[in-house]
């Protein structure tokens, strides 16, 4: 409620200021002809009524109704009709009582009032303001169009990476738990391990992971977190070769964005049919940066769908979320040999101070 007063008053001022300087304006420029300031000022007082009255018609009820909508013959036939009928009122005002209280000596009146230069140049003093309420009217009109437009797309944008990165929870645990499931079977002393770590990971995933963005640091402590516990499982059986070089840790990125790379290699990497299984992490960061790989080992066996098929939804969702998160300033390789996978990611991470700063601004 007081945001709509404000609002009112906000309008009120500005239209105010609209009209003083519509007087002031006409005032200056007609009465410097023969130093008739103040009788020219009231002129445009007496007048003014019949120059407001088309104004507030036209951007209150002819635009709204007729001319957003695309009604352009019923626009363009109303504007002219009350073109017409405000320029013969304006005219008719001016023939009867301007001509006689402030020019009586030049007798104007017998001219006829219907007069077609007249009753003319009456329609085009009547819609000069309006011209120009209309083309403010207007930019406002598409300007606050295209913010609603923005705004819906961020709305949109902002629920679907929501969704995605909720997929990401039920997909990791689920892989996660028959990691547990298999330990479990063959009561490995390192099941409570194991669930404490997994323990600690969900923490970070459904707690930590609220914001949108989290310092590259805090993503990579996690992964190595994923690591660890890959090790404990697969213990000699798998070769994790890790290495990282990253020159700022507070750099942000997308929560959770590379979880998927790793999660999929171990997925497909440490498998009971490869002889000496084995996976490659690499993250660089250099300013803003990114590179990202990983590779891994692959069964010789062809799998009955692909690595990067859509029941895949870790590689399926990191894709529509660089989309979203990195248009244009990513690039996404997926090499697929005989023998071994490798993905690697490279973005431009300055978009997210961007994207940031225009958050801050609206």
């Amino acid at each position: 409620m007081i945001d709509k007063i404000l609002n009112r008053k906000s309008n009120s001022y500005y239209h105010i200021l609209f009209w003083m300087a519509y007087v002031a304006l006409y005032t200056l420029m007609w009465g410097s002809y023969e130093d008739a300031y103040w009788e020219e000022f009231q002129q445009l007082l007496f007048l003014l009524p019949w120059k407001m009255i088309p104004t507030y018609i036209t951007i209150y009820f002819l635009m709204p109704k007729f001319l957003y909508p695309k009604k352009t013959a019923q626009y363009v036939s109303l504007s002219i009709i009350l073109a017409l009928a405000m320029g013969l009122t304006e005219r008719y005002m001016v023939w009867t009582y301007v001509y006689r209280w402030f020019s009586p000596e030049e007798e104007h009146w017998k001219t006829p009032m219907l007069y077609f230069p007249k009753v003319l140049n009456s329609v085009v003093a009547v819609y000069t303001p309006v011209f120009v309420a209309m083309a403010i009217k207007l930019q406002l009109f598409y300007y606050q169009n295209d913010k609603i437009n923005k705004a819906l797309e961020k709305e949109k944008a902002a629920t679907e990476l929501k969704f995605l990165k909720a997929q990401i929870h039920p997909h990791f645990l689920f892989n996660t738990l028959n990691s547990i499931y298999s330990l479990s079977l063959s009561q490995s002393k390192k099941t409570p391990e194991v669930v404490l770590g997994l323990s600690k990971f969900l923490d970070y995933m459904l707690y930590e992971c609220n914001e949108r963005f989290i310092s590259i640091g805090r993503e990579w402590e996690q992964l190595m977190n994923l690591v660890a516990l890959e090790r404990i499982r697969y213990e000699e059986g798998l070769s994790i070769n890790v290495s990282e070089a990253i020159d700022n840790t507070e750099t942000l990125i997308p929560s959770l964005l590379l979880l998927p790379f790793v999660e999929n290699a171990f997925k497909h990497g440490a498998d009971n049919e490869i002889n000496n299984s084995w996976i490659t992490i690499d993250l660089k960061l250099d300013r803003n940066d990114l590179v990202f790989m990983v590779e891994n080992s692959k069964s010789p066996v062809p799998p009955q769908e692909g690595l990067d098929t859509d029941k895949n939804i870790g590689l399926t969702n990191v894709r529509r979320r660089l989309e979203l998160f990195f248009p244009e300033k990513h690039e996404l390789k997926i090499l697929e040999e005989e023998d071994s996978f490798l993905a690697k990611l490279t973005i431009d991470l300055s978009t997210i101070t961007e994207l940031m700063r225009q958050e801050n601004v609206q």
